[in-house]
């Protein structure tokens, strides 16, 4: 069915992109933002292509449909075939498709904000005509707003998308890929972590705060497994089999999207026991305010806050403390150690089949570093 101006005009808003089709191939793309431009879909040589044709309203719907159609003329006489190539934001749409399946919400957020920011100013540019300098100035503008990280990945992001479109031979070369050092550089700052000596008396100040049990023992728990918060808070008690002391992390919870299997030491377990006995939850730390929600790492830094170390330690420091002390001891394989921390391997296809990588030695580290965690608690007692 054909599109009248008002449907145009009045396209309900949408959480997702969505089109409305008009004649020859012409469809009106409506953006969550409120945005609307005009595509117009075309074969040549069996290949199905698509251009954009500008945004809506600046370009009016009778001057679209003139539009697709000079189009489709031209391409029925084999007339500047070389020029039709899809915009950035066809291209980019079409990588997104291709990838996302695999990829964690988290991540899936991620790179939709990238291509948003990306969209802004190149969105409608056909991807054959984007030059680096066009690239460039979207990431200046980002690293103008001091978000030196966000503005890495965006150019990283912007230049697999146009990876995707010389492997569809939209274009012959990458601009993004001569970019990279024309970035910031980000002065890199160690996470805020306490040395062994100060660690006694830090136990101490959070074991006589009036904070609820359970963040005591995500403290505990988090330094005695040297697991990463969000892998430790959002654990349910299905994934821990205590009598053979294993404790086997999901992958859709671990950074490097590997299952990781972590050695629970006895000062573990009964750290779970206690836990166990103050709720019958199926999440180990449940949010007091939604149990079916985890609590935050927020509440875990508010007690170290509050015991006088801010600045001083955070939730990531006990991970650094548990990688410094075993490393500075001499005692164990560093591989052995890379894999207890789930450091991603150079074969990252070996270790999806071997999730107890170097296990005994692993027991062997987490049993002899629960001991060093015990002897700075006994100290205080």
């Amino acid at each position: 069915m054909a599109l009248t101006e008002i449907q145009c005009k009045k396209a309900e808003i949408k959480n997702k992109s969505y089109r409305l089709s008009d004649s020859n191939g012409l469809s009106l793309f409506v953006e969550p933002t409120g945005k609307k431009y005009w595509s117009v879909r075309f074969t040549v040589d069996g290949k199905r292509k698509s251009k954009s044709l500008g945004k809506y309203p600046e370009v009016t719907l009778k001057e679209a449909r003139n539009l697709a159609f000079e189009l489709k003329h031209k391409v029925s006489q084999q007339e500047d075939i070389e020029e039709l190539k899809p915009s950035f934001k066809e291209v980019a749409e079409d990588w997104f498709s291709n990838q996302v399946e695999g990829w964690s919400p988290k991540h899936i957020l991620n790179v939709r904000a990238s291509l948003n920011e990306l969209y802004v100013d190149l969105g409608e540019k056909p991807i054959d005509k984007i030059t680096a300098s066009e690239i460039l100035k979207v990431i200046k503008q980002i690293e103008e707003r001091g978000s030196l990280e966000i503005a890495k990945r965006t150019l990283s992001r912007c230049g697999m998308v146009i990876k995707f479109a010389i492997a569809n031979d939209y274009r012959m070369d990458n601009p993004a890929a001569a970019l990279v050092p024309a970035l910031k550089s980000r002065k890199v700052e160690n996470l805020a972590s306490l040395s062994v000596k100060e660690m006694p008396v830090f136990l101490a100040k959070v074991k006589a705060y009036p904070c609820a049990r359970q963040i005591q023992h995500a403290i505990m728990i988090i330094m005695l497994t040297g697991v990463r918060v969000s892998e430790l808070l959002q654990a349910h008690w299905n994934e821990f089999d205590l009598e053979n002391k294993i404790w086997d992390i999901p992958e859709e919870r671990m950074k490097n999207r590997l299952p990781h299997r972590v050695p629970l030491s006895d000062l573990v377990i009964d750290e779970l026991i206690q836990l166990r006995s103050l709720h019958n939850n199926d999440l180990l730390f449940p949010n007091r305010l939604n149990y079916k929600k985890p609590m935050t790492s927020e509440s875990i830094l508010q007690v170290i806050k509050r015991v006088g170390y801010s600045g001083k330690m955070t939730t990531h420091g006990f991970r650094a403390l548990f990688s410094t002390v075993v490393n500075e001891a001499n005692l164990f394989n560093y591989d052995a150690i890379e894999r207890q921390l789930a450091h991603v391997p150079q074969n990252r296809i070996r270790s999806a089949y071997n999730r107890a990588q170097y296990w005994d030695e692993r027991v062997k580290i987490m049993n002899w570093y629960s001991e060093c965690v015990k002897a700075w608690v006994i100290y205080n007692d």
